[in-house]
């Protein structure tokens, strides 16, 4: 039963990560949707799916660190995969957020 949910906690703790690297990708490319249609429907479909990926990996990490503190047995490798996931999806996250923000900015100053 042990191993069943370190398995469970090692798939969950990459929830975040997942979501954060998504979001990060889509901030990057979401300038150039820019130019897919005449409008700029798919310019603000790739901003908000950016903000959205954001906002479901803090949300994931959230419940990350519920779990994190609800484990009977918490042992060190637990505790870096943890660690190490948080930490490069709360950089990806504010990378993301800035990133997003400084380009919808950018956009709509005509720059």
């Amino acid at each position: 039963m042990v191993g069943h949910k370190k398995a469970t906690f090692s798939k969950i703790a990459l929830l975040p990560l997942i979501s954060s690297i998504i979001g990060f990708i889509i901030s990057i490319s979401f300038e150039g949707m820019a130019y897919w249609s005449p409008g700029m429907t798919w310019y603000w479909v790739g901003a908000y799916l950016s903000y959205i990926f954001a906002v479901l990996a803090i949300i994931f990490l959230a419940l990350l660190g519920i779990k994190v503190t609800r484990l009977e047995q918490v042992n060190f490798v637990i505790i870096l995969k943890y660690l190490s996931s948080s930490l490069i999806s709360i950089v990806l996250i504010f990378v993301t957020m800035i990133w997003t923000t400084f380009i919808i900015i950018a956009w709509q100053s005509g720059v």
